[in-house]
């Protein structure tokens, strides 16, 4: 297992506040790559794991395209996952569409976005 969720708001906006973030035509990443000592409330977080979130806009699309937004998001990020370093939190969101992109699209911008950052070799 090498990715685990992000679940709590404090660690979404940590890694708003303090990491970096490429924007793409459909997705946009941000990256934060966590210190050693790094902890959640008494249990330090292993070095050997990323931690991923997924987020849709909730203005722009129902219920149903949000959900399958991040199912594609979830499917290409499973593709490029063993590319990516381990010891980052990441979270992928869907930039404003008034309906979903294919999973073409949204596969070849989150591999260009990740390339950007560093995260993947080319």
């Amino acid at each position: 297992m090498r990715s685990i969720p992000l679940k709590y708001n404090y660690e979404f906006s940590r890694v708003y506040k303090r990491g970096k973030f490429s924007t793409g035509q459909y997705l946009t990443v941000h990256c934060f790559r966590r210190p050693a000592g790094i902890r959640h409330n008494l249990t330090a977080i292993p070095a050997g794991i990323n931690r991923v979130g997924f987020c849709a806009n909730k203005k722009q699309l129902g219920a149903v395209g949000r959900n399958r937004a991040r199912r594609l998001m979830r499917e290409s990020y499973r593709l490029v996952e063993s590319g990516i370093p381990l010891g980052n939190d990441l979270i992928f969101t869907l930039r404003n569409r008034d309906e979903v992109p294919t999973f073409d699209e949204i596969s070849k911008d989150m591999v260009l976005n990740l390339t950007r950052l560093g995260l993947l070799g080319k």
